[in-house]
C-alpha cells in the first residue's frame, strides 16, 4: 500500500446481482470474487466445504436474524479465512454505509483477520477497484462503508454501530469488550456479533463459555445461535482418539493435515493445551509442573561445569522478599548448567535487603573462572548494576521479559529437556527451584511461574535463569562470530 491520497475508485455497482438468499447467496459472492490468499490453494476460488456454510447459515438462513452468534471450533479449522471472507460479503451486501469490525485481544490478532480480508480484495479487479485500502480499514466511497480492525479494549470500541462485528480468539477476549460490543447493538435493524475462537485457558471465565450455557438453557431465544465442533464430553478419551479428532475438528483429512496432529501429541505441548486447542474441551487444569515426573533428574551428570569453558552467565535479581539467583550453562547446543549462587531472605527477617556488591563481585569472580560470552538478566530494578558491569567491559546482554520472548524460550527449554538435549550437575536447589516451576497460560502464550503468589510458595528463579541461560547459550553455540581471513595479494 503506497502513502498518500488514494486513488480513485470506481462508482458503479459491483457487477453481482445474485438470485440466491442466505448461505446460497454468500456462497454464490465467494465464487466470484474471493480467492484463497495464501496456502496451497493460494490464489484459487476459495471453495467453501458444507460445514462452513451452515455455519453462515446460521445466521443468514435464520428469522429472524440473530443479533449474536457463538461458533467454536479448534486451531488449524481455517477460521480466520471463514470470518474474513464473511466479513467482506457483509461489507459489499449490506448497503449504505455498512460497517465492519473485526475485534481480537490486540492489534497484531486483530490484523490477521484484517490482513486475509485486504489480500482477498487485492486478488479481485472488481474489488481492488471499489475500494480504498488503509493500513487497519478498508474503505468503499460509493456506499461510505468501513471494514476495520480494533484491538478488544473497551474505550477503542466505544461508540461503534456496526453491521457485523467479529470478536476473534472469544475464548480469551475479556468479557468488558464482548459487553461494549454487545451493547452497540440496537441502531440498525440487522447488525450480528460473532464471537468465534477456541475455549481459553480458564473455563470458568470467557465469553465462550457463557455464550454456550445461555444457548443450552434458552433454546427458545432466537437472538443467540451457537455451533461447536468439539470432542466435548469426552475428556475420559485419551489424546490420540481418532474419534475425538473426527468430532472436533472438520477439516480434518482436508486442508488439516493429520499429520499435524500427531506431531502435537503431548509430551510435545500439555495435555491440557491440546485438548483446548485441537479437541475443544473446556479443562480444568490451568497450570502444571514444568516437566514431567524425572526427566530433570535423568540429566543429572554430578559434574561441574568446567573451569574456562565457554559459559553464558544468567542472573534473575530481587530487590528484598524474593530470591537472587546466578547460573552459568555452556555454549553448546547440548549445554551443561550449574548453580553458581542463590541469595534468599533468611526467615523473619523482614530488614533483609540483597548484598549488592557482594552479587556484584560474585558475578566478576565468575567471569574470572569462566569465559563468560554473556551475562544474561532481565534489567528490571537492576539497571544500575548492569550499567556498571558493562562499563567494566564485561559482557551484558538484557533479557526483558516480554510473553513473546519467555514464550518462545520456555518452549525451547522444554523441548531441550524432554528430548536430552541438557545436561545439569545436579545441584540440590538447582532441581528444587525447577521441580517447583509450574507452566502458566493465558493470552500473552505461557511461561514460568511460581505455583503461588504467596511469600512462602517454592522458589523457582533458578529455573527463570535457566530459562534465559539455555536459550543464548543455544543461540550463541549456533552463531559464532566467524574469523575474518586475510587474503594477500
Amino acid at each position: 500500500m503506497k502513502a498518500g491520497p488514494k486513488a480513485k475508485t470506481d462508482d458503479s455497482p459491483l457487477p453481482w446481482q445474485p438470485r440466491s438468499t442466505g448461505a446460497a447467496r454468500f456462497r454464490s459472492f465467494c465464487d466470484r470474487f474471493v480467492r484463497v490468499p495464501k496456502g496451497s490453494n493460494a490464489k484459487a476460488k476459495l471453495r467453501l466445504r458444507d460445514w462452513q456454510l451452515e455455519l453462515i447459515s446460521s445466521i443468514e438462513d435464520a428469522d429472524p436474524m440473530p443479533r449474536t452468534a457463538g461458533w467454536m471450533l479448534p486451531r488449524g479449522s481455517g477460521k480466520s479465512t471463514l470470518v474474513a471472507a464473511y466479513g467482506l460479503y457483509r461489507f459489499f451486501a449490506d448497503g449504505e454505509g455498512s460497517v465492519v469490525v473485526v475485534v481480537a485481544v490486540d492489534e497484531r490478532q486483530a490484523g490477521i483477520v484484517f490482513n486475509i480480508a485486504r489480500r482477498m480484495i487485492e486478488l479481485d479487479e472488481d474489488l481492488s477497484a471499489r475500494v480504498q485500502v488503509f493500513k487497519e480499514k478498508l474503505y468503499w466511497p460509493a456506499t461510505d462503508s468501513y471494514f476495520h480492525c480494533l484491538p478488544a479494549s473497551p474505550a477503542s470500541l466505544e461508540g461503534l454501530d456496526y453491521t457485523l462485528a467479529i470478536l476473534d480468539e472469544a475464548g480469551v477476549a475479556s468479557r468488558e469488550a464482548y459487553e461494549v460490543l454487545t451493547l452497540a447493538q440496537g441502531k440498525r435493524p440487522k447488525s450480528t456479533l460473532v464471537a468465534i475462537g477456541t475455549p481459553g485457558p480458564d473455563p470458568n471465565d470467557q465469553v465462550l463459555v457463557d455464550l454456550r450455557t445461555a444457548a443450552a438453557d434458552h433454546p427458545e431465544d432466537k437472538s443467540l445461535v451457537w455451533r461447536e465442533f468439539s470432542a466435548s464430553g469426552f475428556e475420559d478419551h485419551p489424546v490420540d482418539c481418532e474419534h475425538c479428532w473426527s468430532l472436533a475438528n472438520p477439516a480434518l483429512d482436508d486442508f488439516l493435515h493429520r499429520d499435524a496432529l500427531v506431531a502435537l501429541l503431548p509430551p510435545k505441548t500439555r495435555e491440557a493445551t491440546f485438548r483446548r486447542a485441537r479437541l475443544c474441551q473446556f479443562v480444568t487444569e490451568l497450570d502444571g509442573a514444568f516437566l514431567p515426573a524425572g526427566v530433570w533428574a535423568d540429566l543429572g551428570t554430578g559434574e561441574p561445569v568446567p573451569d574456562g569453558a565457554d559459559v553464558v552467565l544468567a542472573f534473575d535479581g530481587s530487590f528484598s522478599d524474593d530470591t537472587t539467583a546466578l547460573l552459568v550453562g555452556t555454549v553448546s547446543t547440548v549445554p551443561h548448567f550449574d548453580k553458581v549462587k542463590v541469595w534468599e531472605k533468611p526467615s523473619g527477617d523482614d530488614t533483609y535487603r540483597v548484598p549488592v556488591a557482594e552479587v556484584e563481585d560474585e558475578i566478576r569472580n565468575a567471569c574470572r573462572r569462566w569465559n563468560v560470552v554473556e551475562i544474561v538478566a532481565d534489567p528490571f530494578r537492576w539497571t544500575r548494576t548492569l550499567q556498571a558491569l558493562e562499563a567494566e567491559s564485561l559482557p551484558i546482554c538484557e533479557f526483558p521479559h516480554s510473553p513473546a520472548r519467555l514464550t518462545a524460550a520456555t518452549g525451547d527449554l522444554y523441548s531441550a529437556a524432554l528430548n536430552g538435549r541438557l545436561s545439569h550437575s545436579g545441584d540440590p536447589t538447582l532441581a528444587a527451584h525447577v521441580g517447583a516451576a509450574v507452566i502458566v497460560e493465558d493470552a500473552r502464550g505461557i511461561r514460568l511461574s511460581k505455583a503461588s503468589r504467596s511469600r512462602k510458595a517454592k522458589k523457582v528463579d533458578l529455573a527463570a535463569c535457566l530459562v534465559m541461560a539455555h536459550s543464548r547459550a543455544t543461540w550463541r553455540a549456533t552463531h559464532r562470530k566467524k574469523k575474518k581471513v586475510r587474503s594477500f595479494k
